[in-house]
């Protein structure tokens, strides 16, 4: 066999190889992969949800905020559909994140069989920050 052929089939089999580990790793249920569902998908998913890393999408609920020193717990809502939150990430909580915003809140984490979300990341949209104030005519 020349060389050539030789450097061929190894060169194949290396490939094929990685391609059987690629397609083996992502079959397996990893932990950096997340599903994103709103608020009443988590209900629907029933015990389920608490064998997944989840990105929670929903809107704020006012005044449900407590802070007690890190912790940090809340409610997000979807219609009539609500998900206690339980934030114990070590990122710092926004300045802006208060009772009395309007925000869409998007939680990671995984449900706890209690029923409530322990979040690990927290990220707040708070739209009316950055809509256009159209009440002045324009110059």
């Amino acid at each position: 066999m020349n060389n050539n052929k030789l450097k061929f089939i190894i060169g194949s089999l290396v490939i094929i190889a990685a391609v059987i580990l690629l397609a083996v790793q992502g079959m397996e249920e990893d932990e950096t992969m997340s599903y994103s569902k709103s608020v009443s998908e988590v209900h629907l998913l029933g015990d389920r949800a608490q064998s997944m890393t989840l990105k929670v999408n929903g809107d704020l609920k006012k005044g449900s905020i407590v802070r007690n020193n890190m912790d940090l717990d809340f409610v997000i809502t979807e219609g009539e559909s609500e998900l206690s939150i339980h934030y114990i990430g070590k990122d710092p909580i926004p300045d802006t994140f208060n009772n009395e915003m309007d925000a869409e809140v998007i939680v990671s984490g995984r449900l706890q069989p209690d029923g409530i979300f322990n979040a690990e990341r927290i990220q707040a949209k708070c739209a009316s920050k950055y809509e256009a104030d159209y009440s002045s005519p324009e110059v």
